[in-house]
């Protein structure tokens, strides 16, 4: 992959219009299985999680389409929450548009889970994201899972199949803006600005929220056929999922 393009950003129009055709082959492989494992089984009716950054749905769609989650699916764009309302409508999904920051509707320890998939990596404001986590600590229920899946810190300028994190070689420190391509259905790339973040600097959104540290997930891919052939997936792990509880 080549970088050709200035980085689009995620709240622009034409970032959910590309964004609606991006290749998830990789996160559907190694994220939205990880993810409904992590949260459990749901015991009981109307079990409500929260999906945080939506995007245009697809985390959304894996939870509503498992049978035993009630979603409310939240995104800053209004651009990626039309995609998803048209892409991905489901009686038990209700999107809604909100500032990344604050959950004023919902009431303390209201939420059965809650999931926060590729969404850190695109905000640019550490106090935003701070807060986002203290109050999603707050509308948890007491033992609810939050599972954070983003992009892996250590796996900058790796090209995988379908993105690529940063430059080869490149060396990002902690709120560093980083140039992530991403491929698209059609075999072609969007560029997108992303912001380099530590694994330590993630447990301290979760630990300074009041949740325990958190496990963290590599997955890959299994590798078919000679090591020397295999792709990158299967080397290096293009996501972490990090798992904890209210």
């Amino acid at each position: 992959m080549i970088a050709d393009e200035e980085p689009l950003g995620w709240d622009t129009s034409a970032a959910a219009a590309a964004y609606q055709d991006r290749d998830m082959r990789l996160a559907e492989q190694l994220i939205f299985p990880r993810v409904l494992e992590r949260l459990g089984r749901c015991t009981g009716p109307d079990r409500l999680a929260l999906d945080v950054g939506c995007g245009t749905g697809a985390v959304a769609a894996q939870l509503a389409g498992a049978g035993e989650w009630t979603v409310q699916a939240l995104d800053p764009s209004a651009g990626m929450l039309e995609i998803a309302r048209a892409d991905r409508p489901h009686p038990r999904i209700a999107y809604r548009l909100f500032d990344g920051r604050a959950l004023p509707w919902l009431a303390d320890d209201s939420v059965d889970a809650a999931v926060c998939c590729l969404v850190y990596c695109t905000d640019p404001d550490d106090d935003r994201l701070a807060a986002l986590t203290r109050e999603i600590r707050r509308v948890l229920r007491p033992g609810a899972p939050y599972v954070l899946a983003d992009l892996n810190p250590a796996a900058t300028g790796v090209p995988f199949s379908t993105l690529r994190h940063g430059e080869a070689g490149a060396v990002y420190r902690d709120g560093d803006t980083v140039p992530t391509l991403l491929r698209l259905r059609d075999g072609s790339t969007m560029t997108s600005a992303t912001h380099y973040r530590s694994l330590g600097r993630y447990r301290s959104f979760l630990t300074g929220a009041g949740f325990p540290s958190p496990t963290v997930d590599l997955p890959t891919l299994p590798a078919d056929g000679p090591a020397e052939d295999a792709p990158a997936e299967s080397r290096t792990a293009p996501y972490m999922i990090l798992t904890t509880h209210a």
